[in-house]
């Protein structure tokens, strides 16, 4: 797996940022790898597989990072179905351990108590590290998405730019005497360029054209 220090330096490269006096920080650079993955993840989730949970006071806690829940195992090979009550349903006191429904951030199940541990199997946001220090962190996505990932870095990185040209751009419009605004920053184009192939990407990797043209519609609406 790659390290967070690696792929750092893929994403210096890649924006041509790797001098001895980088202009764009460590800290903003994975703050972008943040947004890039939170978004990457709801395509392309990390599937975690059989983790134990801890019963509290009846309730159990799901993980932080999860997305969907794909099997709930309670004990081990015993699977759970899913099944929603109505508001002011009642368990019955006596009814088999063979259901759960999720209410916010917890897991219940249904039926007496039982001191068999819960496994549950889900899809969850890929892991970032928690500071730009942790440079040993193992990133979870495949390598072969690197540069998937990547292009979103990019975009973001040219967004970024596109805001400081427009904001210097009106400065010096103002002292000209002319409008304070422009809209011919030749940075646009190239923000959505890049997110444009980010999503192609994304659909190569995952669903096809029709796949792509839903991606499309749920960013333009």
């Amino acid at each position: 797996m790659t390290t967070w220090a690696q792929f750092l330096a893929e994403i210096r490269t890649d924006i041509r940022d790797d001098s001895a006096t980088p202009r764009w920080s460590d800290a903003l650079l994975l703050l972008y790898v943040r947004d890039a993955l939170r978004d990457y993840s709801s395509y392309v989730p990390r599937i975690v597989l059989r983790e134990e949970l801890s019963v509290v006071e009846g309730v159990t806690p799901l993980p932080a990072e999860l997305l969907d829940i794909i099997y709930v195992e309670s004990p081990q090979d015993t699977y759970l179905l899913e099944r929603s009550p109505q508001p002011g349903t009642r368990v019955p006191a006596g009814l088999s351990k063979r259901y759960y429904y999720r209410q916010g951030a917890q897991l219940i199940l249904w039926g007496a108590s039982s001191e068999d541990p819960v496994w549950l199997t889900y899809a969850a946001n890929h892991l970032v590290p928690a500071s730009t220090a942790e440079t040993t962190f193992e990133m979870t996505f495949p390598d072969m998405d690197a540069e998937i990932i990547r292009l979103y870095v990019k975009a973001k990185v040219y967004e970024q730019m596109r805001s400081r040209q427009s904001a210097l751009d009106r400065f010096k419009n103002r002292n000209q005497g002319g409008t304070s605004t422009r809209q011919d920053n030749p940075l646009e184009p190239e923000v959505a360029n890049l997110m444009e192939d980010y999503y192609a990407k994304i659909s190569e990797r995952v669903g096809g054209t029709g796949f792509y043209l839903q991606v499309r519609n749920r960013r333009n609406r």
